[in-house]
């Protein structure tokens, strides 16, 4: 399931990227894609699955147990997700 789940997410990074780029480009030609609340939109689109895309390779590698530097932040939220999961049980 985490690997169908890194596809989608790492899909959904490259499809907004490939959206902001093009308003860049746009932008650059002196003609507007689209306005600034849909920019934002496709930028947190963006941001949000490199975030969610790392934190699923951070949590693969921690439980293989090859981190070599901690990330307090992923750390948290792992760790925040663990203890949720163990009260609903």
């Amino acid at each position: 399931m985490r690997t169908v789940l890194s596809w989608v997410v790492f899909a959904a990074a490259i499809a907004s990227f490939s959206r902001l780029w093009q308003g860049v480009r746009a932008a650059l030609d002196g003609a507007r894609l689209y306005g600034s609340l849909e920019a934002l939109g496709w930028m947190a689109l963006f941001l949000g699955s490199m975030t969610t895309l790392a934190l699923l390779i951070y949590a693969a590698d921690r439980s293989a147990g090859r981190v070599r530097r901690p990330v307090a932040l992923f750390d948290r939220i792992l760790d925040r997700r663990r203890s949720e999961g163990d009260r609903r049980a």
